[in-house]
């Protein structure tokens, strides 16, 4: 018996949205910004780290971050908010980590 007869098919490997500039802390993937200093997202489709232009993004601290259309992050308080992203029919959700 070869070792492709140990092989089990999982079928295709699914899309999924990422941001480029997360880092993993505290168990979470999270976008770190600067109160000050802006960040601009940017969205990859693995498999192939294909760029993403086209997305939107909602949060549920608007009172410590702000989210431009474009992907333009500003931090407005230190704290933690949550982004909510949707590319398509993707959709992926981070901790955006506020601080000084």
């Amino acid at each position: 018996m070869g070792l492709n007869a140990c092989k089990k098919d999982l079928g295709p490997i699914k899309d999924n949205l990422t941001v480029r500039e997360a880092v993993l802390s505290g168990g979470f993937m999270q976008i770190p910004v600067k109160i000050g200093t802006p960040l601009q997202i940017n969205l990859a489709v693995n498999p192939g780290n294909r760029s993403v232009t086209q997305a939107t993004y909602t949060n549920k601290h608007p009172e410590i971050a702000t989210y431009s259309s474009t992907g333009l992050v500003t931090g407005l308080t230190v704290g933690k908010d949550t982004v909510t992203i949707r590319s398509g029919e993707l959709n992926v959700w981070y901790i955006v980590n506020v601080t000084k």
